[in-house]
């Protein structure tokens, strides 16, 4: 089934899991769409993340996509389940690949670096705690980070702040969830300001959910041609060239920009 894969985060953020996606299924068609119109998302009420979150699935759903991937963390955690009810195509977020990741990993004292709206609901620790109640779970709001990312700032070095975030957790903790698609773009940072650590990426471990439902259901793309890709930005194609640039290393990035 050539129909595409939908795609979707507040900025450059998920372009991780894009990234991670075209590695895994080389052969589907995608459509990526960056809503930085209305990023970081992170300080979002749920109502605001609905009506976003809403204007995207229509978008793909004019474009008859067969799947919709949540690249997000926020999202995931508030609005997946209203998503899921709304529209005929599967849903999909990251947070619960992600938790199944991480219990793989057997560490028992992980900290969860995220957004302020998906700390706040405590999606990782309920999904995280349902299977593994003994685990000692820490939780940390890094809002920083995703403006820090998308304006470009990470490549001069955000040691700083990484520094002030992760200090008190060095002897604290096991294992890092990264439970922000931004957040791969600085993990070699992060390591070197919090090393000797596991670290689980939300990016890489939707991979094989997205993966394992296109072959049960009989709709991957069987062509054996390279798959077409479409990048949008609700915001200006520019910037979110400037951002996503040193990290996954396009060349010549298309951006196209999209009103919704």
């Amino acid at each position: 089934m050539d129909k595409p894969i939908g795609i979707f985060d507040s900025g450059v953020g998920g372009l991780t899991v894009l990234t991670a996606l075209q590695k895994e299924l080389p052969h589907e068609n995608m459509i990526y769409i960056g809503d930085n119109a209305h990023c970081p998302y992170g300080d979002k009420t749920k109502h605001q993340l609905l009506s976003y979150t809403k204007e995207i699935c229509d978008y793909f759903i004019s474009q008859n996509v067969k799947m919709i991937v949540l690249a997000c963390n926020t999202t995931s955690a508030n609005v997946l389940a209203e998503l899921q009810e709304l529209y005929q195509v599967p849903v999909v977020g990251v947070i619960h690949s992600t938790v199944h990741d991480f219990l793989t990993r057997k560490k028992k004292c992980p900290l969860i670096i995220a957004t302020h709206a998906t700390i706040e609901s405590h999606k990782y620790r309920e999904i995280i705690m349902h299977y593994e109640p003994d685990i000692q779970i820490f939780e940390l709001e890094t809002p920083a980070l995703v403006p820090l990312i998308e304006s470009g700032q990470y490549k001069k070095g955000i040691q700083d702040v990484l520094e002030h975030y992760f200090y008190p957790y060095v002897n604290k903790v096991d294992s890092l969830i990264l439970g922000c698609t931004h957040y791969p773009i600085v993990l070699e940072q992060i390591k070197e300001v919090f090393p000797n650590k596991e670290y689980i990426s939300s990016s890489e471990s939707i991979c094989q959910e997205v993966a394992s439902y296109l072959g049960v259901h009989h709709i991957l793309n069987e062509s054996n041609d390279s798959g077409a890709t479409v990048i949008y930005t609700t915001g200006d194609p520019h910037e979110f060239r400037y951002s996503s640039e040193g990290f996954f290393h396009y060349h010549d990035l298309k951006v196209n920009f999209l009103e919704l």
